[in-house]
C-alpha cells in the first residue's frame, strides 16, 4: 500500500468539483482501495462539497493518508461555519453520502466547525 502526500484543493465550481472527484480517484488508487471503495469516496465527498458550496461559494479540501490505524485510510477534510454545516448535515443526500465512508467526525475548529471524511483500505 503507497502513501499519498497530503494534497489541497479549493472547490468553488463544478468544473473545481471534477478536479476534485479526479484527485480522490488518483489518491484511493494509489492506497490501493478497492474499486467499490474508490467510487464510494468519491461518490460521497463530492456530494457533501457540493452542498458546502451551495452553502458558501467555496469551500478547501484537504486530501491525505492516515496512517495511525492497523490500516491505512484515506481522509478528506474541510472547515466550514457551523450553521452552514447543520443546514448541509441534515440533507438526506448529505446523510446517505456519510453511510459510504468508514468514519465521520465533526469537530469544532477556529472557523466553527471541522467536517472528516475516513475510508480505511482493505
Amino acid at each position: 500500500m503507497n502513501h499519498v502526500q497530503e494534497q489541497q484543493i479549493t472547490v468553488s465550481s463544478d468544473a473545481d468539483l471534477i478536479l476534485l472527484r479526479q484527485m480522490l480517484r488518483q489518491c484511493a488508487r494509489t492506497m490501493a482501495l478497492t474499486p467499490s471503495q474508490q467510487a464510494r469516496v468519491t461518490a460521497a465527498v463530492s456530494e457533501v462539497v457540493r452542498a458546502l458550496i451551495h452553502q458558501f461559494s467555496s469551500t478547501t479540501i484537504t486530501i491525505h493518508c492516515d496512517d495511525g490505524d492497523r490500516r491505512h485510510a484515506l481522509v478528506v477534510e474541510c472547515d466550514t461555519e457551523i450553521e452552514a454545516y447543520h443546514r448541509v448535515a441534515r440533507q438526506a443526500a448529505v446523510q446517505t453520502a456519510y453511510s459510504l465512508v468508514d468514519e465521520v467526525k465533526v469537530q469544532q475548529s477556529p472557523i466553527g466547525c471541522h467536517l472528516a471524511m475516513k475510508i480505511r483500505a482493505g
